[in-house]
């Protein structure tokens, strides 16, 4: 009999790839604000609720009893978040507690989808077990709901990535999609060159994923590339993956932006946990967009 697993968030960039992951074995159940994009499939449900109605929430998951969830539904707008910040502390916060609850008493293993945001940004980069110190309302909200699943006393995995980037339909462009069309297209783009990240493919964290519930592996884990860059180096590297000019990438500071929430500067995540205790390879920046083209390609 199949396995099947629960995706929160499932039109979203990171919750298609895990699709892909575990379409081929498993069942897959979603939940999205959205209608579905996925097209007939005798395998694939997605049911539209908004989760913040924890009645039909919990009520969905009885009825399913999927085999594990995987949440990846979020308020990821870091900047109106400062404004919303209720809404966010809601969707980031309180969501995650109420499916960690659920996922208790039904005996339901959890992976929750985290953020180097829960860190200050100001020494990176992190370990699992460094401590956290939030900065600005989202940061705060998602530190609210990663602590909240991580004391709920579920099964339950916390992966923290930075900067997700892959390939998908029906997105708004991820940070790799943007630049590459902005090249193509002969259009200068200005790029930060004082916040450090070691940014995360989302084909490999679904497969991350898979191999955490696979090993029952309940614990905070680190997921990023092998290298630590500024989003500028980033940036360079992705035009010389795609064959386009790096001559329109001009460097600019995080303070010309003038963003109302404070951002990460100095972040990024050590990944040799994953490494060492599960077996996953950390592949360099190069080696995942040389990935990520050929998937494009066949996309």
């Amino acid at each position: 009999m199949k396995k099947s697993v629960m995706i929160t968030g499932i039109n979203g960039l990171l919750g298609q790839n895990i699709v892909r992951e575990f379409s081929k074995d498993h069942d897959i159940y979603g939940l999205d604000l959205t209608p579905s994009i996925f097209g007939p499939s005798q395998n694939i449900q997605v049911k539209q609720i908004d989760l913040n109605d924890t009645i039909a929430l919990e009520q969905y998951i009885k009825k399913v009893q999927p085999d594990s969830i995987v949440h990846t539904a979020a308020y990821t707008n870091v900047d109106r978040a400062e404004d919303d910040h209720e809404i966010a502390l809601a969707v980031n916060g309180k969501v995650p507690a109420e499916i960690a609850n659920i996922c208790k008493h039904l005996d339901i293993p959890l992976v929750h989808i985290s953020t180097d945001y829960v860190f200050s940004g100001d020494a990176g980069p992190y370990r699992e077990t460094d401590d956290r110190d939030a900065r600005g309302k989202y940061a705060e909200s998602k530190l609210a709901g990663e602590k909240a699943v991580l004391e709920s006393g579920a099964k339950v995995a916390v992966i923290r990535p930075n900067v997700m980037y892959g390939n998908g339909k029906a997105l708004k462009s991820s940070f790799v999609e943007w630049l590459v069309t902005e090249l193509r297209n002969e259009r200068s783009v200005r790029i930060v060159d004082d916040q450090y990240n070691n940014p995360t493919y989302a084909r490999r964290l679904a497969y991350v994923i898979r191999m955490i519930l696979e090993n029952n592996a309940w614990d905070i884990w680190h997921f990023g590339s092998k290298e630590v860059v500024s989003r500028y180096t980033f940036a360079l590297k992705i035009a010389d993956t795609f064959g386009l000019s790096s001559s329109l990438i001009n460097a600019i500071s995080t303070v010309d932006l003038n963003q109302r929430a404070p951002r990460p500067l100095r972040s990024g995540l050590i990944c040799e946990k994953l490494n060492k205790e599960l077996g996953i390879p950390i592949l360099r920046i190069d080696e995942e967009l040389a990935l990520l083209k050929e998937e494009m390609n066949v996309a």
